[in-house]
């Protein structure tokens, strides 16, 4: 098993376009050979705002059209923040060599104010995760998972997670796979 903490998982161009993860870019937080692995979907938009989940629980937000991402099919109750390390909350724990990962009840309150962000952020619902094993094998393409690996991997950083999202996030990545591949030949 290897540790993927800090790197982002970048979902195969075979991968078949009924899958939830089609076109998918996770950040994988959590990696061992106990508990698996989990990660967030940083590419998937939801239709909601963080000013609306926010003022569901009754926290004035401001006027921010930034949006929450769907993190994945697992726990989808659970509001999870990935941000740079300059900023934390009564939950926050290492999530790479540079990025948190915090989920409590009181990072919306916290987040409210402008003057206690972190420099880059995403607010996600839900999480993706794997159990020991499951990746590695989704990775090599071992059965039940079929002939073609379903995901590549590569490094991550701020400008692939924060700046970029949808299927142009999804691009990026793979360019960044790409890159990756080529560089470990020269």
């Amino acid at each position: 098993m290897h540790n993927r903490i800090g790197k982002l998982l970048v979902s195969h161009p075979l991968m078949p376009s009924a899958s939830p993860f089609c076109k998918s870019v996770i950040y994988i937080y959590q990696d061992d050979s106990v508990n698996g692995t989990v990660g967030v979907i940083i590419n998937k938009p939801s239709k909601t705002t963080v000013s609306n989940i926010a003022g569901q629980n009754n926290i004035h937000f401001g006027d921010t059209d930034k949006m929450v991402y769907m993190g994945g099919p697992v726990n989808r109750s659970a509001l999870v923040l990935l941000h740079t390390n300059d900023w934390h909350s009564s939950n926050t724990a290492a999530a790479g060599p540079t990025l948190r990962i915090s989920s409590d009840n009181h990072m919306l309150h916290k987040l409210s104010f402008d003057t206690n962000q972190p420099c880059y952020w995403r607010l996600f619902v839900g999480t993706s995760g794997w159990m020991p094993g499951q990746l590695d094998a989704e990775i090599q393409g071992n059965p039940p998972y079929g002939p073609v690996g379903s995901w590549l991997t590569c490094s991550a950083n701020d400008s692939i997670i924060f700046d970029y999202s949808g299927e142009a996030q999804w691009h990026k990545a793979l360019e960044l796979c790409s890159q990756e591949t080529i560089d470990q030949y020269f």
